[in-house]
């Protein structure tokens, strides 16, 4: 018998998906394999390569209080135990992509799209399981792929706002693609009149389009989601096309706009963006630049113990 996970897709979500903010429902939440049991056991045997564990200031406003740290040799237990305590979130990197269980839920969801919509067909997906405090939150920031997100336990909110020159422009995008920076551009308050706010319950999920700015707080409870970060060529070819167009205009001075380029276009500023990249023109952080800024401790007010800049650079 065949799974089938998506509850809700109408004309509506075919038009907006990928295009707008979109919001549907699901019943991945119903399966076992998000409950506490579960959750610990992934947190002890994931691949510690393959997993964040970070922090935020209250209210997750700021981008530079994000900030990585080290589990240490806590027990998946303990660490979940910090989580519901503390102000921690957890991304399980890939875990939809190593453990045959959750990859079958993966491969489902993406088929279920495709059968959906037509024409969508990712290269590549990858999917993550985030575990995160009630009082955790994502600042505003923007993400290098397209990004769907299936909330399973908890509540969250979250504000998606427009791709528009006062919260996202274009030289922001170009310099987050071309690694410079982390992927945050700077917030304003202001800006949340312009946003689509979504709170979230168990069995929904939500996407919004390429390089959309968002943010996220959670509502007082422990939450999960699953993450899927994918990219059919055209986001490819689009991050292509702007990494080119960020290297003319820093080194020629141009000022080149992805919206007025086409197809043909796009194409051959990704071929140059890969010329590009032969040359060391774009350059790539290593993951924990700088080390880790805090260890996980469960007896904290908020399971943080910050490191000093000795240890940190160790």
């Amino acid at each position: 018998m065949t799974q089938h996970y998506i509850t809700e897709w109408t004309r509506t979500h075919r038009e907006n998906f990928r295009k707008a903010p979109t919001l549907w429902h699901h019943r991945i939440h119903e399966s076992p394999l998000f409950s506490d049991e579960k959750l610990i056991e992934l947190i002890e045997k994931h691949p510690r390569d393959l997993a964040d564990f970070c922090t935020m200031n209250d209210g997750a406003d700021d981008m530079s209080s994000w900030r990585g740290g080290d589990p240490g040799n806590h027990s998946g237990e303990q660490l979940l135990a910090a989580v519901r305590s503390g102000r921690l979130w957890i991304n399980l990197r890939e875990t939809f992509n190593v453990y045959d269980d959750y990859a079958a839920i993966l491969n489902t969801l993406i088929g279920e799209l495709k059968a959906l919509n037509p024409g969508f067909d990712p290269v590549y997906a990858r999917g993550g399981l985030l575990i995160s405090s009630p009082s955790a939150g994502v600042p505003y920031h923007i993400d290098r792929t397209d990004v769907l997100l299936w909330h399973l336990r908890g509540h969250k909110r979250i504000w998606v706002y427009p791709i528009e020159e006062d919260t996202m422009p274009e030289h922001e995008v170009e310099e987050i693609l071309l690694h410079e920076h982390n992927d945050d551009v700077p917030y304003q308050s202001k800006m949340d009149q312009k946003a689509t706010v979504y709170d979230l319950e168990p069995g929904q999920a939500a996407a919004w389009p390429l390089h959309a700015p968002h943010r996220v707080l959670n509502q007082g409870d422990l939450n999960v989601s699953i993450t899927v970060e994918y990219s059919p060529f055209s986001t490819i070819m689009q991050n292509g096309a702007q990494i080119t167009n960020g290297i003319l205009r820093r080194r020629l001075g141009l000022n080149p706009r992805i919206e007025n380029q086409g197809y043909m276009n796009r194409l051959v500023r990704f071929a140059a963006s890969r010329l590009l990249r032969k040359m060391k023109l774009v350059k790539a952080k290593t993951a924990h630049e700088g080390g880790y800024l805090f260890k996980v401790d469960p007896h904290a007010k908020t399971a943080v113990k910050e490191l000093g800049d000795t240890e940190a650079a160790a």
